[in-house]
């Protein structure tokens, strides 16, 4: 079949215009991009490494993120304010502002946090010096040093067991808070310390601090792509649905990418994650992970495959359905194969990590389909092939992992980094961009702008590698940091 030649975009002014063609204002435009680009793109993400390090950068670093991410909103609203608006139903004018008070909101318990360690080590320091003139234990001291111990822990991203000597190193904010506590009057200080050290700053904040900020990975890659959305004007009215279906899905995949490069990194090694063998690991594998995301996503999106204008079902609804259903079905079996009570039921032994083929089966069934997905024109079929293509692709390298594995059966808690899931990463996140490229809005916009089938693939390519390269650099950041750290303490025992 062939394609109709389609005018360049807005060639006939017909079309709504878009703030990409609008020439006015760019310097508050691009002002705006190149800050929220180093604040949430470059500090914040450094920031979210430096803190699982457990770094003392970590503050410095998501300080100057908040900078740069408030200077950059400020910008974004001048630009706002000065341009007409050329967008109806601007989402990406309603997330920044969620995403702006979600950033207050951390910035404030980051803070209560500082306030409530602080306490709690000043706490310890006075119990350490009542113990030390009358020479003697007491029950309270023990009450003192596990409410200490659980100071410690709020520091902690993922595991809490870190040595007692951090007590050894006061923090900025504990030395300010011995500065000024002998000017402060008793009553007003066991208010302040009841008010500041509890439950509510030790375990909701902290908690609430730790995920929050990992899930500003999630919002700033919504933000951005609703930026993009916004700003070429694509997308429209009715159009948006299937838009907004293939950025969520192809989004799925991308993140999928980045998680299964960071195993081969090495991430979660701890926890028996990174194709090693952990004898105290994770009670759940990370092949449940994924079996779970996809049944969660299945029983959902099967009945979430016919919003639209028309109330009539279409063909493509029923494709979409059932590659839904599907995805149901496939999470369902996956989670009792994976299952380690079932397979206790069933006397087989369990190790940290799984062969578990239905999380790729599912991918590779997926790859097929989509790359026979019917289509009203050959740009969008050639398109579906390709990211079809990529998945199944990636699906098969799951395999060459799992026969590997099989072979050679890990014993080390190293991590192994087999080379098929390195190649798996590349083709998931390369599958998931044209994945997200290829609704009906943004290929027209595309076809509009004479970028064929071989570009977009180049693009795609230079696209995933410096997604591999930024993930990679972040990785490499929070080694440095923990090594750091390590040297820090070292030097700290040795003249304490």
């Amino acid at each position: 079949m062939e394609d109709t030649p389609l005018p360049p975009f807005n060639s006939t002014g017909e079309e709504p215009m878009s703030y990409a063609l609008l020439p006015e204002n760019k310097g508050y435009f691009y002002t705006h991009v190149i800050m929220m680009v180093l604040g949430f793109w470059i500090f914040m993400p450094m920031g979210i490494m430096l803190g699982i390090a457990k770094s003392s950068l970590h503050v410095p670093v998501q300080l100057l993120a908040f900078c740069f991410a408030i200077v950059g909103f400020f910008f974004g609203k001048m630009y706002g304010h000065s341009t007409p608006h050329l967008y109806e139903g601007n989402s990406h004018h309603t997330l920044g502002w969620i995403l702006f008070l979600f950033l207050i909101v951390q910035m404030v318990v980051g803070i209560v946090r500082k306030v409530a360690n602080a306490v709690g080590r000043s706490h310890k320091y006075e119990c350490i010096d009542q113990t030390d003139e009358s020479s003697s234990m007491s029950v309270s001291s023990s009450d003192h040093s596990e409410a200490s111990i659980d100071t410690l822990h709020m520091n902690t991203a993922f595991d809490f067991d870190k040595e007692e000597e951090v007590y050894k190193r006061e923090t900025v904010t504990t030395r300010l808070f011995h500065a000024v506590s002998p000017y402060i009057p008793k009553m007003i200080k066991q208010a302040f310390v009841a008010l500041a050290y509890n439950k509510f700053t030790k375990v909701v904040c902290r908690y609430y601090h730790m995920i929050m900020g990992r899930t500003f990975v999630v919002l700033i890659f919504i933000q951005t792509l609703s930026g993009l959305v916004v700003y070429h004007g694509v997308c429209r009215s009715w159009e948006v649905l299937g838009c907004i279906a293939h950025l969520i899905k192809g989004g799925i995949f991308f993140f999928y990418g980045i998680m299964t490069f960071g195993r081969y990194l090495g991430a979660f090694a701890d926890r028996g994650w990174a194709w090693n063998e952990v004898s105290n690991g994770s009670s759940f594998s990370f092949e449940m992970i994924e079996c779970v995301l996809i049944f969660v996503y299945g029983i959902t999106n099967t009945w979430m495959e016919h919003f639209g204008q028309n109330s009539a079902w279409t063909h493509k609804d029923l494709e979409h359905a059932s590659l839904a259903f599907m995805w149901w079905w496939c999470g369902l079996i996956g989670i009792l194969v994976e299952s380690r009570a079932v397979r206790r039921l069933l006397q087989k032994s369990s190790s940290s990590y799984s062969l578990n083929p239905f999380p790729a089966l599912t991918v590779l069934m997926t790859g097929i389909s989509m790359g026979n997905h019917h289509q009203d024109s050959a740009y969008s079929t050639n398109m579906h092939f390709m990211w079809g293509l990529l998945l199944s692709c990636a699906a098969v390298c799951r395999f060459i992992t799992y026969i590997t594995l099989y072979r050679n059966v890990p014993d080390s808690r190293d991590p192994s980094r087999p080379p098929s899931e390195l190649l798996g990463a590349f083709l998931l996140i390369a599958g998931s961009i044209l994945f997200m490229a290829s609704n009906s809005g943004t290929l027209t916009w595309l076809r509009s702008n004479n970028v064929d089938s071989m570009f977009m693939m180049n693009v795609c390519v230079a696209l995933t590698s410096i997604t591999l390269s930024y993930v990679a650099g972040l990785q490499i950041l929070k080694a440095w940091a923990v090594k750091r750290e390590e040297r820090k303490r070292e030097l700290a025992n040795q003249f304490s």
